[in-house]
């Protein structure tokens, strides 16, 4: 983990050291999350719906979006009559 020196505006934009911006793949346009803890600033990449898509690895077997239906409701069947069982 490298550091690096940004400068706010007056504005109060934060410019972003290329090199961090190269490191964290951002590229102009692209959104960041800004968080705060303990005294620090974080500053994250905000994940896209393209990333999210290419993490899910492929199916095995190919389904049909039926199947897919069947499975997902049957899943949302399950969880809703056995979410309560395991409550004391």
């Amino acid at each position: 983990m490298g550091r690096f020196v940004g400068k706010v505006s007056t504005k109060g934009q934060i410019t972003l050291p290329s090199e961090l911006r190269s490191e964290l793949g951002i590229k102009p346009g692209d959104k960041v999350t800004i968080s705060f803890n303990d005294g620090d600033i974080v500053v994250r990449r905000m994940k896209t719906l393209k990333d999210i898509y290419m993490s899910i690895p492929a199916l095995k077997t190919p389904m049909s979006l039926k199947q897919m239906k069947e499975i997902a409701w049957e899943e949302a069947v399950n969880e809703h009559l056995f979410s309560g069982r395991n409550q004391d």
